[in-house]
């Protein structure tokens, strides 16, 4: 939907996600080590300087990237992450086996089942949501399963732990936009205005999949953000 208004757009398939391999150990998993990830892609396709966008994890992952590079940032969206920090229990290693349990007891029987599932989790069904939840499965010994990494996604999860988000707020000086979802900490949010008060934030109606829920809206910020 950007792409349509005429924005350039690199997506960047998150290691161990499904579309790529997972990195090799846990510490590849720390923001700040994903965040020069970016930087190498960006080289990759001669990019000086460019806007980085993420979601959720990619938003934790942004505001390390702005903290840390901010002479090849133009400016950071973020959707609904990267102004909380992340608190769960358990070690590593049992974050890992929560994840990998999780996982073996997702499975459908067939893709008509997955999309079912799928429409029943959802604010509003829309046809243009089957090829993104499609993109997160796949078919592996007669079931349908997720595609994602379970060890990635734990490794992922503890990175975020260690390097909180929020240790890099006061450090923001590059353009920021926010765009939170109105099912949002309110206390998080206002300690992320207190410590980035340049930032543009943005509350749309929806939960934390902003680009689900509220397409159309969150598009539209953005593009306005960028100057479209």
């Amino acid at each position: 939907m950007l792409a349509e208004r005429g924005i350039r757009v690199i997506a960047i398939a998150a290691p161990g996600a499904g579309e790529t391999p997972p990195l090799e150990g846990p510490d590849d998993y720390l923001p700040s080590r994903l965040a020069q990830l970016v930087v190498d892609v960006a080289d990759s396709f001669d990019l000086d300087r460019f806007v980085f966008m993420g979601h959720s994890w990619g938003a934790s992952v942004g505001v390390h990237l702005g903290a840390g590079h901010a002479d090849r940032v133009e400016g950071l969206v973020l959707l609904d992450g990267g102004h909380t920090d992340v608190t769960t229990e358990g070690s590593r290693d049992e974050l890992v086996r929560a994840f990998e349990a999780d996982q073996e007891q997702f499975g459908f029987d067939d893709w008509a089942a997955y999309l079912a599932w799928a429409k029943e989790r959802v604010r509003e069904w829309r046809p243009s949501l089957e090829p993104r939840y499609r993109a997160g499965a796949t078919e592996r010994d007669g079931r349908i399963v997720v595609r994602a990494d379970a060890r990635a996604a734990a490794w992922a999860l503890d990175g975020v732990r260690r390097e909180a988000p929020s240790s890099t707020h006061a450090s923001l000086r590059l353009p920021v936009l926010l765009v939170v979802a109105s099912s949002n900490d309110d206390d998080a949010l206002d300690r992320f205005r207190q410590a980035a008060p340049h930032a543009t934030v943005e509350v749309v109606d929806s939960g934390h999949d902003v680009l689900e829920d509220a397409p159309e809206e969150t598009v539209r910020l953005v593009a306005r953000w960028l100057g479209y």
